[in-house]
Protein backbone atom coordinates (compact mmCIF):
# COMPACT_ATOMS: atom_id res chain seq x y z
CA UNK A 1 0.00 0.00 0.00
CA UNK A 2 1.15 3.54 -1.11
CA UNK A 3 1.08 5.58 2.50
CA UNK A 4 -0.57 9.02 1.96
CA UNK A 5 -0.10 12.00 4.43
CA UNK A 6 -3.13 14.80 4.22
CA UNK A 7 -2.01 18.25 5.21
CA UNK A 8 -4.60 21.00 5.52
CA UNK A 9 -5.36 23.21 8.66
CA UNK A 10 -9.34 23.03 7.61
CA UNK A 11 -10.69 19.90 9.54
CA UNK A 12 -13.79 19.05 7.24
CA UNK A 13 -11.32 19.04 3.80
CA UNK A 14 -9.06 17.04 5.20
CA UNK A 15 -12.17 14.38 6.04
CA UNK A 16 -13.43 14.93 3.19
CA UNK A 17 -10.35 13.76 1.32
CA UNK A 18 -10.06 11.49 3.19
CA UNK A 19 -13.29 10.33 3.15
CA UNK A 20 -14.35 10.79 -0.93
CA UNK A 21 -11.03 9.34 -2.37
CA UNK A 22 -11.37 5.60 -2.96
CA UNK A 23 -8.05 5.04 -1.56
CA UNK A 24 -8.01 0.54 -1.93
CA UNK A 25 -8.95 1.07 -5.33
CA UNK A 26 -5.89 2.89 -5.70
CA UNK A 27 -3.61 1.12 -3.71
CA UNK A 28 -3.42 4.03 -1.21
CA UNK A 29 -3.82 4.15 2.51
CA UNK A 30 -4.08 7.37 4.44
CA UNK A 31 -1.49 7.07 7.37
CA UNK A 32 -1.39 10.38 8.75
CA UNK A 33 -3.16 13.76 8.96
CA UNK A 34 -1.80 17.28 9.73
CA UNK A 35 -3.23 20.72 10.19
CA UNK A 36 0.06 22.58 9.37
CA UNK A 37 3.07 22.33 7.98
CA UNK A 38 5.29 22.50 11.06
CA UNK A 39 2.87 19.42 12.29
CA UNK A 40 3.44 17.43 8.73
CA UNK A 41 7.38 17.85 9.08
CA UNK A 42 7.50 16.31 12.43
CA UNK A 43 4.78 13.37 11.73
CA UNK A 44 6.49 12.72 8.01
CA UNK A 45 9.68 11.47 10.44
CA UNK A 46 7.35 9.04 12.22
CA UNK A 47 5.16 8.28 9.38
CA UNK A 48 7.42 8.32 6.28
CA UNK A 49 4.63 9.25 3.88
CA UNK A 50 5.32 8.29 0.37
CA UNK A 51 2.75 10.79 -1.06
CA UNK A 52 2.12 14.09 1.06
CA UNK A 53 -1.58 15.95 0.01
CA UNK A 54 -1.13 19.44 1.20
CA UNK A 55 -2.94 23.01 0.97
CA UNK A 56 -0.65 25.38 0.41
CA UNK A 57 -1.61 28.56 2.66
CA UNK A 58 -1.59 27.21 6.20
CA UNK A 59 -0.99 28.83 9.80
CA UNK A 60 2.76 28.43 11.25
CA UNK A 61 4.53 26.62 8.57
CA UNK A 62 2.76 26.82 4.75
CA UNK A 63 2.32 23.91 1.93
CA UNK A 64 5.14 26.03 -0.31
CA UNK A 65 8.33 25.96 3.42
CA UNK A 66 6.94 22.41 3.78
CA UNK A 67 7.86 20.85 0.33
CA UNK A 68 10.87 22.09 0.37
CA UNK A 69 11.56 20.49 3.72
CA UNK A 70 10.36 17.50 2.65
CA UNK A 71 11.74 17.23 -0.18
CA UNK A 72 14.98 18.32 1.39
CA UNK A 73 15.34 15.24 3.54
CA UNK A 74 13.06 12.68 1.60
CA UNK A 75 13.52 13.25 -1.66
CA UNK A 76 11.62 10.21 -2.84
CA UNK A 77 8.31 11.78 -1.20
CA UNK A 78 5.43 12.48 -3.80
CA UNK A 79 3.79 16.15 -2.88
CA UNK A 80 0.87 17.16 -4.69
CA UNK A 81 -0.67 20.59 -3.71
CA UNK A 82 -3.95 21.36 -3.63
CA UNK A 83 -4.51 24.76 -4.55
CA UNK A 84 -7.06 28.03 -4.81
CA UNK A 85 -7.67 29.72 -8.07
CA UNK A 86 -5.62 32.75 -6.74
CA UNK A 87 -2.33 31.03 -5.57
CA UNK A 88 -2.46 29.10 -8.66
CA UNK A 89 1.25 30.79 -9.27
CA UNK A 90 2.36 29.64 -6.39
CA UNK A 91 1.74 25.87 -7.07
CA UNK A 92 3.41 26.60 -10.93
CA UNK A 93 6.62 28.15 -9.26
CA UNK A 94 6.48 25.18 -6.46
CA UNK A 95 6.46 22.33 -9.74
CA UNK A 96 9.81 23.88 -10.85
CA UNK A 97 10.98 23.46 -7.09
CA UNK A 98 10.52 19.74 -7.37
CA UNK A 99 6.80 19.21 -6.26
CA UNK A 100 5.28 16.90 -8.52
CA UNK A 101 1.72 17.78 -9.44
CA UNK A 102 -0.92 20.08 -8.17
CA UNK A 103 -4.73 20.32 -8.62
CA UNK A 104 -6.88 23.53 -8.42
CA UNK A 105 -9.77 23.44 -5.76
CA UNK A 106 -12.53 22.52 -5.67
CA UNK A 107 -11.50 19.43 -8.04
CA UNK A 108 -14.37 16.74 -9.24
CA UNK A 109 -15.01 13.13 -8.95
CA UNK A 110 -12.04 10.77 -9.78
CA UNK A 111 -9.75 13.58 -10.57
CA UNK A 112 -7.61 13.46 -7.38
CA UNK A 113 -7.66 9.46 -8.13
CA UNK A 114 -6.27 10.23 -11.59
CA UNK A 115 -3.64 12.35 -10.64
CA UNK A 116 -2.30 9.89 -8.35
CA UNK A 117 -2.14 6.84 -10.71
CA UNK A 118 -0.72 8.77 -12.60
CA UNK A 119 1.86 10.32 -10.35
CA UNK A 120 3.04 7.07 -8.60
CA UNK A 121 3.12 4.95 -11.86
CA UNK A 122 4.42 6.74 -14.69
CA UNK A 123 7.67 6.84 -16.41
CA UNK A 124 9.48 8.53 -19.25
CA UNK A 125 9.57 5.26 -21.14
CA UNK A 126 6.11 4.37 -20.86
CA UNK A 127 5.40 3.17 -24.12
CA UNK A 128 8.57 0.34 -23.90
CA UNK A 129 6.99 -0.59 -20.30
CA UNK A 130 3.40 -0.73 -21.45
CA UNK A 131 2.01 -4.10 -20.22
CA UNK A 132 4.14 -3.95 -16.93
CA UNK A 133 2.97 -0.42 -15.96
CA UNK A 134 -0.72 -1.87 -16.12
CA UNK A 135 0.54 -4.30 -13.98
CA UNK A 136 2.25 -2.02 -11.31
CA UNK A 137 -1.13 0.40 -11.81
CA UNK A 138 -3.45 -1.90 -11.06
CA UNK A 139 -2.52 -5.28 -9.76
CA UNK A 140 -4.23 -8.16 -9.58
CA UNK A 141 -3.46 -11.91 -7.80
CA UNK A 142 -3.89 -14.18 -10.13
CA UNK A 143 -5.48 -17.71 -9.50
CA UNK A 144 -2.24 -19.73 -9.25
CA UNK A 145 -0.87 -16.74 -6.76
CA UNK A 146 -4.12 -17.94 -4.55
CA UNK A 147 -4.46 -20.84 -2.15
CA UNK A 148 -7.68 -21.15 -0.86
CA UNK A 149 -9.61 -23.37 -3.63
CA UNK A 150 -12.93 -20.98 -2.88
CA UNK A 151 -11.21 -17.69 -3.43
CA UNK A 152 -9.28 -19.51 -6.52
CA UNK A 153 -13.23 -20.77 -7.79
CA UNK A 154 -14.52 -16.95 -7.05
CA UNK A 155 -12.04 -15.26 -9.22
CA UNK A 156 -12.61 -17.52 -11.98
CA UNK A 157 -15.96 -17.05 -11.50
CA UNK A 158 -15.11 -12.88 -12.08
CA UNK A 159 -12.92 -13.94 -15.01
CA UNK A 160 -16.32 -15.38 -16.35
CA UNK A 161 -19.11 -13.49 -15.45
CA UNK A 162 -17.31 -9.58 -15.21
CA UNK A 163 -19.14 -8.63 -18.47
CA UNK A 164 -22.58 -9.12 -16.23
CA UNK A 165 -24.25 -5.85 -15.47
CA UNK A 166 -26.19 -7.68 -12.74
CA UNK A 167 -23.00 -9.03 -11.21
CA UNK A 168 -23.32 -9.36 -7.87
CA UNK A 169 -21.26 -11.46 -4.54
CA UNK A 170 -24.69 -12.97 -3.60
CA UNK A 171 -24.53 -14.79 -7.57
CA UNK A 172 -20.79 -15.54 -6.92
CA UNK A 173 -21.42 -17.15 -3.45
CA UNK A 174 -24.45 -19.17 -4.81
CA UNK A 175 -22.09 -20.44 -7.17
CA UNK A 176 -19.21 -21.97 -5.23
CA UNK A 177 -21.68 -22.83 -2.46
CA UNK A 178 -20.27 -20.57 0.35
CA UNK A 179 -21.90 -17.41 2.16
CA UNK A 180 -21.26 -14.20 1.02
CA UNK A 181 -19.79 -13.42 4.20
CA UNK A 182 -17.28 -15.93 4.57
CA UNK A 183 -16.49 -15.97 0.88
CA UNK A 184 -16.03 -12.14 1.21
CA UNK A 185 -13.74 -12.69 4.31
CA UNK A 186 -11.67 -15.65 2.37
CA UNK A 187 -11.10 -13.03 -0.33
CA UNK A 188 -9.87 -10.22 1.26
CA UNK A 189 -7.36 -12.08 3.40
CA UNK A 190 -5.90 -13.83 0.84
CA UNK A 191 -6.05 -10.96 -1.95
CA UNK A 192 -6.14 -7.84 0.55
CA UNK A 193 -8.85 -5.92 -1.68
CA UNK A 194 -12.80 -6.91 -1.73
CA UNK A 195 -14.20 -9.13 -4.15
CA UNK A 196 -15.99 -5.80 -5.43
CA UNK A 197 -12.39 -4.07 -5.56
CA UNK A 198 -11.51 -7.16 -7.99
CA UNK A 199 -13.80 -6.70 -10.26
CA UNK A 200 -13.44 -3.22 -10.63
CA UNK A 201 -10.09 -3.69 -11.71
CA UNK A 202 -10.59 -6.61 -13.69
CA UNK A 203 -12.87 -4.73 -15.65
CA UNK A 204 -10.71 -1.74 -16.25
CA UNK A 205 -7.90 -3.88 -17.38
CA UNK A 206 -10.06 -5.68 -19.15
CA UNK A 207 -11.10 -2.15 -20.84
CA UNK A 208 -7.68 -1.01 -21.16
CA UNK A 209 -7.16 -4.31 -23.78
CA UNK A 210 -10.41 -3.65 -25.47
CA UNK A 211 -9.40 0.19 -25.82
CA UNK A 212 -5.98 -0.94 -28.09
CA UNK A 213 -8.82 -1.34 -30.68
CA UNK A 214 -8.59 2.00 -31.70
CA UNK A 215 -12.35 1.33 -33.96
CA UNK A 216 -13.59 0.66 -30.82
CA UNK A 217 -15.90 3.04 -29.47
CA UNK A 218 -16.14 4.02 -25.45
CA UNK A 219 -19.21 2.93 -24.86
CA UNK A 220 -19.05 -0.02 -26.90
CA UNK A 221 -16.26 -1.55 -24.50
CA UNK A 222 -17.69 0.09 -21.52
CA UNK A 223 -20.76 -2.33 -21.73
CA UNK A 224 -18.49 -5.38 -22.73
CA UNK A 225 -17.14 -4.59 -19.60
CA UNK A 226 -20.76 -4.83 -17.97
CA UNK A 227 -20.97 -0.98 -17.35
CA UNK A 228 -24.52 0.40 -18.45
CA UNK A 229 -23.80 4.03 -17.42
CA UNK A 230 -20.58 5.03 -19.68
CA UNK A 231 -19.99 8.60 -17.15
CA UNK A 232 -19.87 5.91 -14.23
CA UNK A 233 -17.54 3.91 -16.23
CA UNK A 234 -15.33 6.84 -17.32
CA UNK A 235 -15.15 8.46 -14.13
CA UNK A 236 -13.79 4.81 -12.50
CA UNK A 237 -11.35 4.26 -15.54
CA UNK A 238 -9.62 7.68 -14.76
CA UNK A 239 -9.27 7.14 -10.84
CA UNK A 240 -7.41 3.77 -11.55
CA UNK A 241 -5.75 4.48 -14.92
CA UNK A 242 -5.48 8.33 -14.62
CA UNK A 243 -6.68 9.48 -18.09
CA UNK A 244 -9.95 9.42 -19.70
CA UNK A 245 -10.59 6.36 -21.52
CA UNK A 246 -10.93 8.13 -25.34
CA UNK A 247 -7.35 10.10 -23.74
CA UNK A 248 -5.82 6.13 -23.21
CA UNK A 249 -7.45 4.81 -26.05
CA UNK A 250 -5.63 7.38 -28.38
CA UNK A 251 -2.00 7.88 -26.27
CA UNK A 252 -1.63 4.82 -24.12
CA UNK A 253 -0.04 5.52 -21.51
CA UNK A 254 1.98 8.53 -21.38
Amino acid sequence: MIKVMIVDDEKYVRMGIKNDTDWALIGCEVVAEASNGEMALDMAGQFRPDLVISDIKMPKMDGIELAGRLLEKYPDTKVIFLTAYNEFEYARQAVRLGVSDYLLKPFHDGELEGAIQRLLHLHPNASAAQAELENEMIPLKRKEEIENRYVQAAIEYIEKNYSDKDFSIGKLSESISVSEGHISRLFKAETEISINNYLTRYRIRKSMDFLKDVQSKVYEVAEKVGYQDIAYFSNTFKKLVGTAPSEYQSKGLQ
